[in-house]
């Protein structure tokens, strides 16, 4: 035979439930990830394979995934820089908001035209990319490097 709950024991369940759900929701929002785009699949005929976005792309970010880097694009008053999407602290991406590259998991920012942590845990600055420019496209020059120039 089913026992029935009391008035207090139905409030303490259903608020814990409530409770659950909330952090639950609150966990998956910092694993949330940008949508990026795979530029190998998307490279228009004929652009090189450095290839990474059309400069009009870029705005005011764009986020992508080639040959394994995942990376963003942002336009900055100086043009349009490169870095890494992979936050220094944890290896989380990020996603520009409030004119910063914030970090999902731990909200480390990060200064969109240097890449210099300005906020939050992280310390490191994030990975530059180096780009060239050519008719109008961006293309992936080498490999990245941490802002400041080193590996």
């Amino acid at each position: 035979m089913r026992r029935r709950l009391t008035r207090k024991e139905f409030l303490t369940e259903g608020c814990s439930a409530c409770l659950c759900l909330a952090a639950g929701g609150l966990l998956l929002h910092g694993c949330a990830a940008v949508p990026a785009v795979d530029v190998e699949r998307t490279r228009p005929p004929g652009a090189p394979k450095s290839f990474v976005a059309k400069e009009e792309e870029v705005n005011p970010a764009f986020y992508f995934v080639k040959s394994g880097i995942k990376g963003v694009l942002v336009r900055t008053e100086k043009g349009i820089v490169g870095y890494e999407n992979k936050c220094s602290h944890q290896g989380s991406p990020s996603a520009l908001k409030d004119g910063a590259l914030v970090c999902l998991w731990h909200g480390s920012a990060f200064d969109p035209a240097t890449g210099k942590a300005i906020g939050g845990p992280a310390k490191e600055p994030l990975r530059a990319l180096k780009l060239d420019f050519k008719d109008g496209l961006v293309l992936l020059a080498e490999a990245p490097k941490r802002a400041g120039g080193a590996p």
